[in-house]
């Protein structure tokens, strides 16, 4: 059994590494001859999987560590017999507390935090749905646009304008009746009012980057994922109000969960045969909260946008070529429900409303820590 798998998958020998061979590479090294004589393959997004990769080899399985699945050929794969899976969902929740993570900082920059925020999600599926849900609890009225779920009612695209925010969860898709590459563009943007703040932590090229330069000034951006990743049109990140290197689905929690995902794919396919693994347990850790003012303090305590733009942009002014290294060495940012916040010191409303946002029952105060 030969294994080729990228790198930077977390817990990649503790699931994979007992088997005969165990090939790490860079993601975006693997090329075709390291897969001539290979069994299965390990991968990121950022690994093209398609004929020219893998014509002519003996993988039989392909694993994809990350939620999304536009980076497969999957109609190929399927054509030749190459049974593939990814790890679906495994990000959403580490996606959606990314966006309440942003809303927060803007909101601490006297954004969005007028009396009745007007906002849209595109793209409804697992991680837009939750996103609405978050919004709707802080209070914003929420619009849905995606026509591939008529049971919402959706609004078309079309008709979005007057909005104060519009976040994107949409796959990229250049085919269909429905395609989202380059959906953002110049008659999108001229119809949007003055200020809307536009945020994208689906798939960088479902925003034109030309036309956004042209035609988007009048809004701000928030840009997790980037056109032509790992290559930054620094005109861009230098306009963006919110600059992060593709790291809203990026939890310790979602990571491990994707390499799981993908091990329990493999057994299911029959391309591998079951061995003893170490359990995987998800580690929690506490926070103190002592400072905290509000809610928006606390969530920002566990990821800070704003402390993350500045330091992309100064990375990637010093260096252009440091996108995969910022995505590599960013830290392990863990997910409300494995966090246990202790000297809260806040209001009834803004615990409940932690509570809701994903935050899990422990709370411990000030005084009970001194009583011990």
């Amino acid at each position: 059994m030969r294994i080729v798998a990228d790198e930077n998958i977390p817990l990649i020998e503790n699931y994979f590494g007992g088997y005969d061979q165990l090939i790490l590479k860079s993601g975006r090294s693997i090329v075709h001859s390291d897969l001539v004589d290979a069994d299965i393959l390990l991968v990121r997004s950022v690994t093209r999987v398609n004929q020219a990769l893998l014509k002519n080899t003996t993988v039989k399985f392909v694993g994809s560590a990350t939620s999304g699945a536009d980076h497969l050929d999957t109609r190929w794969l399927e054509e030749n017999h190459i049974k593939w899976s990814a790890a679906q969902g495994c990000n959403a929740t580490a996606v959606v507390e990314y966006v309440v993570c942003v809303i927060a900082a803007l909101q601490k920059m006297s954004l969005l935090n007028h009396k009745k925020v007007r906002a849209a999600v595109v793209g409804v599926g697992r991680i837009g749905q939750q996103v609405a849900d978050k919004c709707t609890l802080l209070g914003f009225d929420v619009v849905l646009c995606d026509p591939l779920r008529p049971d919402i009612t959706p609004t078309s695209f079309e008709s979005l304008t007057d909005l104060d925010f519009i976040t994107f969860h949409t796959p990229l898709t250049k085919t269909g009746d429905h395609p989202t590459y380059h959906l953002v563009q110049k008659e999108f943007l001229e119809r949007q009012k003055k200020n809307c703040i536009l945020l994208n932590a689906g798939r960088g090229e479902v925003f034109a980057f030309d036309q956004l330069k042209k035609h988007g000034k009048q809004g701000a951006w928030c840009l997790d994922v980037w056109e032509g990743e790992p290559h930054i049109d620094v005109d861009v990140l230098e306009q963006a109000l919110i600059a992060t290197p593709h790291i809203a689905g990026y939890s310790l929690q979602s990571k491990y969960r994707g390499t799981e995902m993908i091990y329990q794919a493999a057994l299911k396919n029959n391309v591998l045969t079951h061995r003893s693994v170490s359990p995987l347990i998800y580690p929690t850790k506490k926070i103190s909260v002592e400072s905290a003012k509000d809610w928006r303090d606390v969530v920002l305590s566990i990821f800070n946008p704003i402390a993350e733009t500045v330091e992309m942009k100064r990375k990637l002014t010093e260096d252009p070529h440091c996108f995969e290294m910022l995505r590599k060495k960013f830290f392990d940012r863990y997910e409300f429900n494995f966090i246990e916040l202790e000297n809260i010191k806040l209001p009834e409303a803004d615990r409940i409303l932690l509570k809701q946002l994903g935050f899990g029952s422990v709370f411990i105060e000030a005084s009970s820590r001194d009583a011990f």
